[in-house]
Order: C-alpha cells, then sequence, then structure tokens
C-alpha cells in the first residue's frame, strides 16, 4: 500500500508532539504584589468579610465610574447572577429569557428563584441575545432579560432595553466576560439597569472567587446586603468595620454568599493592575485578528478592541474542521477550549422554551477559544499565531 508524502508527513507529525512549554487556555497573572495583599490580610486577623470587603467594592465603583449606582460584592459570580435575580424581582413562575450560548451559571441562577429559564438565539455579529427573537419569546410571565457580553463584547444593548422598556421588563446584564469594557465612553455597569461581574479564578482580574452586583438605589443595595448574609439586618455595616453586630434581627430571605477580607484582598491587588492587564490582552488580541483574518477557512469575531476588555478571544472553524484543529493545536502543545456548549443541548435543560435556535447551533460548532493571558509573553503569542497560520495555509 503506497501513501502521499502529504500523509506521511502528516502521521510522522502526529506521532511527534511538540516538546516546547504547553501554552494553556488560561493563565491567571498572580505576582509578588498580590502575596503582600494576602499576607497583610493575614495579619490584620479578620479572615470572613469586613473592611477589605468594602474596601474592594469602593475600588470596583471608581473604577467602573460609578454615579449613583452602588456595588455589592458575593462570593462567585453565580451567587451575584442570584442574588440579582431576587432584587430584580424575579420569582416563582416567572419567565427569564437568556441566550442559550453561554455558561450554565446564569440559567442555574434562574432556576434557583423559582423562575423558568426561557432560551433566545444570538446575533451572528456579535454573538450577543437576538433583542427581536427575544421579543418573540415575550408572554405576560415574562419578567426580566439577562443577555451577555460575549467575550467582553458588548451585546445589542440598545435593542435589549428598548425592549425592556417596551414591555417593562428589567434587565440584568451578565457582564462576567467584560469586566472594564466601554461603549460610548461609559464602562459596562456604569449604567442601565443590573449588571453582574465575575472575579473567578481565570477571569481578567481575580479573588480566587468572587463577583459583584450594581444596581441603581440604595435600597435595592441593602436587600442584596442581606441577601448574601443570611438576612442579617446589621451585620454588613459592622463587618465592614471589621466587627460584628452581636444584636441584629433576620428580616429578609438570605444565603451564605458574602466575600471574605482574604479573597477581597486578592481582588484590591488586581484591580490596581487592570488597565495593564486590559491593555495587554488588548494587544494580543489585535494582534491575533490581524494575523488570522488574512487566513481561508477561519473568520475572526473582531479586529479593533480599543473598547473591549477580552476575557477570551474565540475564532470561528469552518468547514467543520474544528475537531482537526484542535487537535493541530494539541500536537504544537497548545490548549483550546470551547465556548460554548449551548444550555439548550444539555440535558436538565432541554425541554425549557426556546425559539429559533439556527445561529446558536452554527456558532457552537465552530468557535474555538485561543490562549489569552494577561501579559502573555510575546514567544507564546507567536507560537499561538504560527501554530493557527499552519493550520489554515
Amino acid at each position: 500500500m503506497t501513501h502521499s508524502k502529504e500523509a506521511m508527513q502528516q502521521t510522522v507529525t502526529s506521532e511527534r508532539p511538540d516538546t516546547q512549554p504547553h501554552i494553556p487556555v488560561f493563565a491567571p497573572h498572580i505576582g509578588v504584589d498580590t502575596l503582600k495583599h494576602l499576607t497583610d490580610a493575614f495579619d490584620v486577623g479578620w479572615l470572613g468579610m469586613g473592611a477589605t470587603t468594602k474596601d474592594f467594592e469602593e475600588r470596583i465603583a471608581a473604577y467602573l465610574g460609578l454615579d449613583n449606582r452602588f456595588v455589592v460584592a458575593t462570593n462567585t459570580g453565580t451567587s451575584a447572577l442570584h442574588i440579582a435575580l431576587i432584587a430584580a424581582g424575579v420569582g416563582p413562575g416567572d419567565e427569564v429569557i437568556v441566550p442559550s450560548f453561554n455558561y450554565v451559571a446564569d440559567h442555574q441562577a434562574i432556576g434557583y428563584t423559582g423562575a423558568h429559564v426561557v432560551m433566545c438565539d444570538i446575533r451572528d455579529g456579535d454573538l450577543g441575545i437576538d433583542a427581536a427573537k427575544a421579543e418573540e419569546l415575550i408572554t405576560p410571565r415574562t419578567k426580566a432579560l439577562l443577555p451577555l457580553h460575549f467575550s467582553g463584547i458588548p451585546c445589542d444593548q440598545s435593542g435589549v432595553y428598548a425592549l425592556a422598556q417596551k414591555y417593562g421588563l428589567r434587565v440584568i446584564e451578565d457582564g462576567c466576560h467584560a469586566f472594564g469594557t466601554t461603549v460610548a465612553g461609559r464602562k459596562i455597569g456604569s449604567y442601565g439597569d443590573v449588571a453582574c461581574f465575575s472575579f473567578d479564578p481565570v477571569k481578567i482580574i481575580t479573588s480566587i472567587d468572587g463577583g459583584c452586583v450594581i444596581v441603581n438605589t440604595i435600597e435595592e443595595a441593602q436587600r442584596l446586603q442581606r441577601l448574601r448574609l443570611l438576612g442579617v439586618d446589621k451585620d454588613t455595616t459592622e463587618r465592614y468595620k471589621n466587627s460584628r453586630a452581636w444584636e441584629y434581627d433576620v428580616v429578609d430571605q438570605g444565603f451564605r454568599y458574602h466575600l471574605t477580607n482574604i479573597m477581597a484582598s486578592v481582588g484590591v491587588s488586581q484591580i490596581k493592575r487592570v488597565d495593564e492587564f486590559i491593555a495587554s490582552r488588548q494587544a494580543v488580541c489585535e494582534q491575533y485578528s490581524s494575523a488570522f483574518a488574512k487566513l481561508h477557512g477561519v473568520s475572526v469575531l473582531r479586529l479593533d478592541y480599543s473598547d473591549v476588555s477580552p476575557f477570551i478571544y474565540s475564532l470561528r472553524v469552518k468547514d467543520g474542521r474544528r475537531g482537526a484543529f484542535i487537535e493541530h493545536l494539541k500536537r504544537k502543545n497548545i490548549a483550546a477550549g470551547i465556548h460554548f456548549m449551548p444550555v439548550h443541548k444539555h440535558s436538565y435543560f432541554a425541554d425549557c422554551r426556546r425559539g429559533d435556535m439556527s445561529v446558536t447551533d452554527a456558532v457552537s460548532s465552530e468557535v474555538v477559544t485561543l490562549p489569552l493571558h494577561s501579559n502573555m509573553q510575546a514567544a507564546l503569542v507567536e507560537r499561538v499565531i504560527d501554530s493557527v497560520s499552519e493550520f489554515f495555509s
């Protein structure tokens, strides 16, 4: 049996994996400054929610440029989504319209409230919720819209808010990919209705795990403070002083969702460097897009990242070649991810009401996430570019 020279070369390549260092999809940037903040937090001796939590919230507010909007930090992004939905009035029997093209945290958080998940398709351009298709899903039970800013790229906010105004709906923006993204000069979360962010281990800034909710009124902020700490009425004020209220009332439903001083100290160290982190990521994304936009069989989401705070960098691989592409990168010792498997394909959510999913189904079969790190080494960026270009050439 004979083999072509090309086939023999492919066989040899597949049997000889690259020996260069592995490049992961995610690599949190933790330096000595973070270790110093942690040490200082331990030295204070108040490990639970306290003054450092308050400091982190104030730094978030200052960074986002909040004016008469309020930040409440939580222990995870999912916790933030859950109590944000409750504070927005979502409850048993309500419906919340959310993209299927997202991680399942949004959908689980909706379920925690007793509301029903209704899944919507996305737009081909920005991979955010399709407001026109969302309108087709609205019923008298619809209470809120929960759009995602995929990879930090803004969704159709004007379409979402026009729909919310028309039907009297709340908007809970999932900004977990978009901390620092700006729209018309304003950072996401500094305007609008409710916004949620995540500071989990792989986000642009991390507090090891954590999140926050941003709302427009002090009343909603105080409700969120009670919801994150077992419904207790006085504890937040006292704990912000590294103290406790020994006489208190439980006045609301509540959960163990508060962010500790230790986790907040990591967040404080990270937010001090957030502009540096974002700028480095923007530069890598623009290098990627500049190189990949010229290739046949692949498409990029965006060329200009000047207003985007990019959590991930994704390509769309055409012609059913995604699996082969991921294997090619694996041989080069480069990891690749898939963001996301659509939620309507998961068995637990298979029976949820949904509309046409043609764009979601197409995108989810093509999308591939490439390595993107804060302060990513130039040599690693070049390896990724060379390996991607080799496959599509």
